[in-house]
């Protein structure tokens, strides 16, 4: 078995040593930290890579901000996934699985649609569902606000879950 040499640290007295050794800890410590710092982003970038797809570009970096964390918010709640998909022209619904909730827009042909897993779309219920659609969504294409009506929907969405959260709570 061969032993690991960890090289030693030169000076000409036991100050200099001692700084010399405070300094390559530093630098270990520096390096170990950017190296954190740098995974932390990709995890990040791949985060918001894999909830949004936005063909327009029109979404600003604080918009999909939020769009992660309503992401992560249900990832780590409710077990669910969510996928949002922002098109330029007309667009198509990927294959879904019976954990992941799909929102698509074209806000060039004033087209929306919303896919829920099918215990999510039974809590809240039909209704509630085709309200996102017609309360926020679709008239936010006359002028404009889509974006901002995204974040209305996940927003109404969260809510609507805690609160079924809490009444079974108290069942």
């Amino acid at each position: 078995m061969r032993r690991i040499t960890i090289p030693r640290v030169h000076g000409s007295t036991h100050r200099e040593k001692l700084i010399r050794s405070l300094a390559l800890i530093l630098v270990f410590a520096a390096v170990i930290w950017a190296f954190m710092k740098n995974n932390e982003h990709v995890v990040e970038v791949l985060n918001q890579q894999s909830a949004v797809y936005d063909e327009t570009k029109t979404l600003t970096r604080d918009q999909k901000k939020m769009i992660v964390s309503f992401t992560q918010t249900l990832r780590e709640k409710w077990g669910m996934d969510c996928k949002i998909q922002i098109y330029g022209g007309d667009f198509v619904v990927p294959e879904l699985n019976d954990k992941t909730m799909y929102m698509g827009l074209a806000p060039a042909i004033n087209a929306a649609e919303l896919r829920f897993p099918p215990l999510m779309r039974t809590a809240l219920g039909p209704e509630f569902i085709d309200s996102l659609k017609t309360t926020f969504l679709l008239p936010s294409f006359d002028d404009g606000e889509w974006p901002l009506a995204i974040q209305e929907v996940l927003v109404e969405i969260l809510k609507k879950l805690d609160s079924l959260n809490k009444e079974n709570a108290r069942e």
